[in-house]
């Protein structure tokens, strides 16, 4: 058997074969994501079934689906393959992250804080692959939370219990308008009432993100009620119509680098804060990417 990672019988590849069929659902379609024979991949499946003493697939029409026993052992073997994938970038991390993975992922806006990092990372370690995936806070924490991503950054207060919460700045909602704005005149370090924004075309992140959430609550609390003409889950999109002088924004305390630099004002009454947070996995190992990631964001503040 070699070098191959066995459990009893049970071998790595079985449970990387299983993986892949319940991903698919199609014997066929995961045979040619696993670049192996269909015939291969069905007498793997069965010696796995063998091993653990269930059919872990049933017929369903034309197709397959996954037995009560293999829905149950699936979540079993997810967790043991993304543990052997934690084990293979820790190693990797000994030879001074020459080598490895970085999975990233963070609300929108908190886009202007994460890139920084993550071209430090890249800077730094150049034999470091970084995927970055923007997404709202549930999906962010779910992902972390199965193991998906190695480090989440999203508003302190999480709600999934696989993960914790390591807070890195404090964020507050602040006015983001263009450089040829009546407002941008003002020094920046003048609050602006929020009743002179009045009149005021606003575009405003997709109601359903966190960032929108606490604008809606902020206004609402006020009772200031937004002439919205665009809304959009991207902070790029939000920001070229503010650039274009078509719209003001609302953002959490946004960072802008040179090329998107926009004129940012406190506001009256002052909106409250929020922590934004490094999302990690609960009770898991942290690779040496995610380590270096986590650094580069704590300097935020510094």
């Amino acid at each position: 058997m070699g070098s191959a990672l066995t459990f009893g019988a049970m071998e790595l590849r079985h449970l990387r074969y299983f993986t892949a069929v319940a991903d698919a659902l199609h014997f066929g379609h995961a045979a040619k994501r696993l670049h192996v024979s269909q015939p291969t991949l069905s007498q793997q499946i069965r010696d796995l079934e063998d091993e653990v003493g269930s059919k872990l697939f049933e017929r369903s029409g034309r197709g397959i689906r996954l037995s009560q026993a293999g829905a149950l052992f699936r979540t079993h073997a997810s967790r043991a393959l993304e543990d052997v994938d934690a084990g293979t970038r820790a190693v990797g991390a000994l030879r001074g992250l020459t080598t490895g993975v970085l999975r990233v992922g963070y609300l929108p806006s908190f886009r202007n804080l994460v890139v920084p990092a993550l071209l430090a990372v890249v800077r730094n370690h150049p034999g470091v692959r970084v995927t970055a995936t923007e997404a709202v806070v549930s999906r962010v924490e779910r992902r972390v939370a199965d193991g998906k991503l190695d480090v989440g950054v999203a508003i302190a207060s999480t709600r999934a219990p696989e993960v914790e919460a390591e807070a890195v700045f404090e964020s507050r909602l602040e006015l983001v308008v263009g450089k040829r704005h009546r407002l941008a005149a003002m020094k920046a370090s003048a609050r602006v009432p929020l009743k002179q924004l009045e009149g005021e075309s606003f575009a405003l992140l997709t109601r359903g993100l966190r960032a929108r959430a606490a604008v809606d609550s902020y206004l609402a609390s006020t009772g200031f009620s937004p002439h919205i003409v665009l809304e959009s889950n991207a902070v790029g999109t939000i920001l070229a119509i503010v650039r274009a002088g078509l719209a003001v924004t609302l953002l959490p305390e946004p960072r802008f680098n040179d090329a998107e630099r926009l004129p940012v004002r406190a506001l009256s009454p002052s909106p409250p804060s929020q922590l934004a947070a490094l999302v990690w996995r609960r009770g898991a190992p942290r690779t040496a990417a995610a380590m270096a990631f986590a650094e580069e964001m704590r300097r935020v503040k510094k």
